[in-house]
């Protein structure tokens, strides 16, 4: 962790134990500013959201694809004067700026991950109305709404489950006040109860938005225009064939597996790999992860992560149909 704006003191004194309303910061989490006059242009041929549905009081949820329709990243963004700001977990921000600045030569178009010099906080837990009105901000009246403060965005991803984007100066100040600050672990938890996921690097490049439920999160826009990976993303809604979805899953164990990790499915007397973790959080030897799995998988069949223990994965509902 190297951050200018959270110290290594501060963030070894952050706690899992908060109960209600927290904030967390994220120093995974990064910021990209797009500006330029080609920006919304230039970034609606490159994801699968609308960004004509783009206004001052909302962000749209996306993911940025290659030619085959397999994800570089999956992403937060909003307008800011007149830039857009991309959220997104530190890997697949890294992966998209690359391929985003590739290609962008050809538009009137730049990139720049330190403008303005923005932090990311999460906030979450019951009434945490309270907390956002403590830190200025009134609460978004809807998911994918958003409020700003000054010169941050609050983006409403959830109920009670948020991100926090602020200029540096304003993350050091903040990390000063006497507010209920926890371990990015307890909203990452939030994260993945809400069946949200993010790419880390060993599953860039390897999967569609389908696969992660972005069709059910209004990640993907069907009737835009042209972008690139549409004809593979497209082609799975109306032909099907995509045979695999995310779901969320937990055990008791103090195992923290790595995205990647192999689920196992057990058939009478052996087992054999179904999936992989996407993400995974372990607070006080509770695991929770987002996995990828066959999309016909139901709670009854009995999965295991694969390691030297014998972990059993218990399958959570769903807060979204993937119907």
């Amino acid at each position: 962790m190297q951050t200018s704006w959270l110290t290594a003191e501060q963030y070894a004194h952050l706690s899992t134990q908060v109960q209600g309303a927290f904030i967390a910061p994220l120093p995974a989490f990064q910021v990209l500013t797009i500006s330029g006059p080609d920006n919304l242009k230039y970034l609606q041929g490159q994801s699968t959201c609308d960004l004509s549905q783009l206004t001052a009081d909302n962000f749209l949820r996306g993911a940025h694809c290659d030619a085959k329709g397999k994800m570089w990243s999956i992403f937060q963004v909003f307008s800011q004067a007149d830039c857009l700001q991309v959220v997104a977990f530190r890997d697949e921000l890294i992966a998209s700026t690359a391929q985003w600045q590739k290609f962008g030569v050809f538009s009137k178009v730049s990139f720049d991950a330190t403008a303005g010099r923005y932090a990311v906080f999460g906030i979450g837990g019951a009434e945490s109305a309270q907390l956002l009105a403590k830190l200025g901000f009134s609460q978004p009246s809807a998911d994918g709404h958003l409020s700003r403060y000054n010169d941050a965005a609050l983006l409403r991803l959830a109920a009670d489950h948020y991100l926090l984007i602020v200029p540096q100066p304003q993350a050091q100040q903040l990390m000063q006040s006497p507010l209920p600050f926890a371990a990015p672990t307890l909203w990452l938890k939030a994260h993945i109860l809400q069946g949200l996921a993010y790419l880390e690097q060993p599953l860039i490049g390897e999967l569609v938005p389908q696969m992660l439920n972005l069709q059910a999160v209004n990640a993907i826009s069907f009737t835009k225009g042209c972008y690139v990976g549409q004809e593979t993303v497209a082609r799975l809604k109306y032909r099907g064939g995509n045979k695999r979805a995310a779901y969320v899953l937990e055990a008791n164990t103090n195992e923290l597996p790595v995205a990647g990790s192999d689920i196992e499915l057990q058939l009478e007397n052996n087992w054999r790999r179904v999936g992989q973790v996407v993400n995974a959080v372990n607070i006080n030897n509770q695991l929770w992860l987002i996995a990828l799995l066959p999309n016909d998988i139901t709670p009854a069949e009995t999965l295991r992560l694969k390691s030297e223990q014998l972990i059993i994965l218990q399958q959570l509902p769903l807060p979204y149909s993937l119907t």
